[in-house]
């Protein structure tokens, strides 16, 4: 217990004000410090939550000083074991973190450029303006854009910075109509195809369609306006599908052995050819200016367009034996040219 604090004159300021003598003499009255006694430590009520408000006493306050302690090191071991362990000591660092220190600032360099660079790509190929979004075509083509773009190899909305122009460049030039081609990505979204397709060298007629033919027998659409006679017409007989623009409707090595075949005719048999003819069981006809019609056999096959030299060879003895310029001859049967047979 404190000593009593020795009592110092009360003053008292009027501030002013007039004070009776009576209030003078007046003293607060003084408070019995109450009698020390020793009591058992209390548990903290369970029930009871919250701050017990009020003033504790001098005799209580170690007790309950060293209660609140006894809480808190209750709480914290009980939160220490529902995390499974027991921390002594600061958390320490990840080793990776110190593994990070200790790399050099040029290694760190790299790896932040790194980061920058990859993050900054997969940014550019998601913006839409970075996207295959228009297609023009310099020169001619014989298919749509649309198709010329899955012929390259591409597709739209696919990013322009995964385009391969080279690759795209020769998927073009494999195509059965092209002769000339290159691919060029004109930024930010456009494809510019520079196309030329091969010239025509056959008129392709199945039933009142006529189109015309490349070398390598595609078709290469309409038959522009040219004057007749210019090219050889062949007439297809067969009931098949008509051929898209674009796709081969006539071997390429028949082709290329028709449109021989019409600028040495004259010279050789005396004769030009009106026509050729593919029956509808697939024999090939040539009809000469003369009238006559020789018949060839089947010209399906590898093996049978390889067989046309030998027949050739046949009508050309036959021409020194029979005048073919003449009205007279109606048929040639060269299906076989060790036998050929003619009728009048």
């Amino acid at each position: 217990m404190n000593p009593a604090a020795p009592k110092q004159p009360w003053r008292v300021r009027s501030l002013g004000a007039a004070v009776p003598e009576e209030f003078e003499a007046w003293r607060p009255p003084t408070v019995a410090p109450a009698p020390r006694r020793t009591a058992r430590r209390r548990r903290p009520d369970p029930v009871r939550s919250g701050p017990i408000w009020g003033r504790i006493a001098d005799a209580e306050i170690e007790d309950v000083a060293r209660q609140a302690a006894e809480r808190r090191a209750a709480r914290f071991a009980a939160r220490q074991g529902f995390l499974g362990r027991v921390r002594v000591s600061a958390p320490r660092k990840p080793r990776s973190l110190d593994a990070w220190v200790e790399v050099s600032k040029p290694v760190k360099l790299l790896a932040a450029a790194l980061i920058t660079t990859s993050a900054a790509a997969v940014v550019l190929f998601a913006l839409p303006w970075l996207k295959v979004q228009r297609v023009e075509v310099v020169g001619a083509s014989v298919i749509s854009k649309q198709l010329l773009l899955a012929e390259a190899g591409g597709r739209w909305g696919e990013s322009t910075f995964l385009l391969d122009a080279p690759a795209m460049t020769r998927s073009l030039l494999a195509q059965p109509w092209v002769e000339k081609a290159s691919v060029q990505v004109r930024w930010p979204g456009t494809l510019v195809f520079s196309v030329t397709p091969l010239p025509a060298v056959l008129v392709y007629q199945q039933g009142s369609s006529q189109r015309v033919l490349a070398a390598s027998g595609a078709v290469l659409g309409p038959v522009p306006t040219i004057p007749p006679g210019t090219l050889p017409l062949l007439v297809d007989q067969r009931a098949i599908k008509a051929a898209a623009a674009g796709a081969v409707a006539l071997p390429g090595r028949l082709t290329q052995a028709l449109v021989a075949l019409q600028r040495v005719f004259p010279a050789t048999y005396g004769v030009g050819v009106t026509r050729y003819l593919v029956t509808s069981i697939g024999a090939l006809e040539i009809v000469a200016s003369a009238g006559w019609t020789a018949d060839l056999g089947l010209v399906l096959t590898s093996s049978q367009i390889s067989s046309i030299g030998p027949k050739l060879e046949a009508l050309r003895t036959l021409a020194g034996q029979v005048n073919l310029k003449t009205g007279g001859v109606k048929n040639i049967y060269l299906e076989d040219p060790s036998q050929v047979a003619v009728t009048y």
